[in-house]
């Protein structure tokens, strides 16, 4: 009876010992695969955060067409204007605008000269993200006719506002003209992790959209 017992637990004994082989089998590749992909994606991510601060408006400013601005703050909205002021652009589209938001409300932000206002700025209030944004902006592209665009929205924010854009419009020259948020001199540990944290939502998206644009 003893023998059979002890034969009825072996099977239940090598059962753990099996799997602990096939562990040391396929676990050290898994393992390397793991901090290769964390290597490689932190890697990217201070890559990114490299390219992203050397992004400069060109200088001299050359003249185009239009000039787009990706709603997400009034430096963006004042930045736009001032670029439309200066005789950067014939018409100004803010892409994006809350439907709530009205143009006189607008005017007051920027501080725009009215007749400036009326006559050359557009307002898009159909996008809700940033693709969405190139969408919208091709439509107004195209009925205006226009060849030569600026792009105006945050420098984090421009790697990806371009690949939309580009892939909206492939046949436009855009000039990107990046608002930067400087980081206070006297950063607290907070403030340095939700700027972190930005950072690394829109690298995520970013890789999203390059993925997106690989495949198809």
């Amino acid at each position: 009876m003893g023998r059979h017992r002890k034969t009825d637990q072996m099977p239940e004994a090598a059962a753990p010992r099996r799997l602990r082989r096939r562990l040391s089998r396929h676990l050290p590749p898994l393992l390397l695969f793991c901090v290769f992909a964390l290597v490689l994606f932190g890697g990217g991510f201070v890559y990114f955060c490299e390219h992203i601060s050397r992004i400069k408006a060109p200088l001299p400013l050359p003249v185009s067409d239009g000039i787009l601005v990706l709603t997400g703050g009034r430096s963006r909205l004042e930045t736009g204007i001032e670029l439309l002021e200066r005789g950067r652009g014939r018409r100004l589209l803010i892409s994006g605008v809350n439907p709530q938001t009205s143009r006189d409300s607008l005017m007051r932000i920027t501080q725009t000269d009215p007749a400036l206002f009326e006559c050359c700025v557009d307002l898009g209030r159909d996008a809700l993200n940033t693709s969405g944004n190139a969408e919208e902006s091709a439509a107004w592209v195209q009925e205006h006719g226009y060849h030569r665009v600026y792009v105006v929205t945050n420098n984090y924010h421009m790697p990806r506002a371009l690949k939309e854009l580009r892939r909206s419009m492939p046949g436009i020259d855009f000039i990107p003209y990046p608002v930067v948020q400087e980081a206070a001199v006297e950063e607290s540990a907070l403030q340095f992790v939700e700027r972190q944290r930005v950072l690394m939502g829109e690298y995520v998206k970013f890789l999203g959209v390059s993925l997106r644009n690989l495949l198809w």
